[in-house]
């Protein structure tokens, strides 16, 4: 498929994230999101900041790299619109002012470093217009990133409350799992962490609704529960233990992305289930969906509704200022 073969245009969102970055390329049609392109890379930003806040020179030269192939995609396709962000990593880096210059310039489009508050907006986003405008149910929705988790509570489209912790999957193995290893020590003292810093929320699942995982660390956790014997795409507390005990008897990080293949898709897989285990408890969830959706997709749908916007305003524009 070619650009000029497509009816409706093309918009495309860079997410450069705390571990990985990701590119789609995509546009609406008949009310659905329909990729054409995408791309994911790991550059592991958060894992080289060190004491002082300051990223890796190994790092910055490999997201460079994967942002000058980005470019040469969005190049190829020639979107209508592209939106560039950078999440908590970027947000934390004490060097990131000197980073950024040299970032867009290689992905040939400005950057934008986004708070948690508008990441959990777009990934809300995200998630509600893939589950559909007929399913307007209060839902919890929950990013866990490489450097930070987003908690977004809303109904059908709207949002009622956004949170957001500085805390994610990459600090949280690194922490607790130092060199790779995994017991159940090092499980313990991760998941009272995590129940700690998300007891400040003041959050929790009510009756009726539903709790929604928009993220790599949520879907490739269902995806080995699953290979377990746990139901598709869903994860609850008693599945989380199963997956804990089969992490601890695996030994070690490395032997975990040897057993399950989804692991090779969500660095510090550990330290993001110690993170998911310590909420669902902390909140007294029952059950947390996998949804294939999150930031990116949120993002090409703004970018989609503000096109939109922007057509209605010059429609009725026009029709304001016709002669009668």
């Amino acid at each position: 498929m070619q650009p000029s073969d497509l009816d409706s245009p093309l918009y495309a969102a860079v997410e450069l994230g705390s571990d990985s970055f990701r590119l789609h390329v995509g546009y609406i049609e008949h009310g659905a999101l329909r990729l054409v392109a995408t791309m994911a890379e790991k550059v592991e930003l958060a894992a080289t900041l060190d004491e002082d806040g300051m990223l890796g020179a190994a790092a910055m030269r490999r997201a460079l790299e994967v942002l000058g192939a980005f470019r040469r995609v969005l190049d190829a396709w020639r979107p209508h619109a592209v939106r560039v962000v950078a999440t908590a990593a970027l947000r934390m880096a004490k060097n990131a002012a000197l980073f950024l210059p040299a970032a867009g310039k290689a992905v040939g489009r400005p950057i934008d470093i986004i708070a948690g508050d508008e990441a959990g907006r777009l990934v809300y986003l995200g998630v509600a217009t893939t589950l559909g405008a007929d399913d307007n149910a209060p839902r919890l929705v929950v990013d866990i990133g490489g450097a930070s988790t987003e908690l977004v509570l809303g109904q059908g489209a709207a949002i009622r409350r956004i949170e957001s912790f500085a805390i994610g999957a990459v600090r949280q193995g690194l922490t607790f799992f130092a060199g790779g290893r995994l017991d159940a020590a090092g499980f313990d003292a991760a998941v009272r962490s995590s129940r700690s810093r998300f007891a400040e929320a003041g959050l929790g699942v009510q009756g009726g609704q539903r709790a929604y995982g928009a993220c790599g660390t949520v879907r490739a956790l269902a995806a080995i529960a699953a290979r377990q014997g746990e139901p598709e795409g869903v994860l609850t507390q008693a599945g989380l233990a199963r997956l804990r005990a089969a992490f601890i008897e695996a030994g070690h990080v490395a032997r975990v992305r040897l057993a399950w293949p989804a692991a090779e898709h969500a660095s510090h897989l550990p330290g993001g289930l110690a993170l998911l285990t310590g909420l669902m408890e902390e909140l007294e969830m029952a059950e947390l969906v996998a949804v294939q959706a999150g930031l990116r997709v949120g993002a090409l749908w703004d970018l989609h509704q503000r096109a939109a916007a922007v057509g209605a305003a010059a429609i009725v524009d026009k029709l304001a200022n016709s002669p009668v």
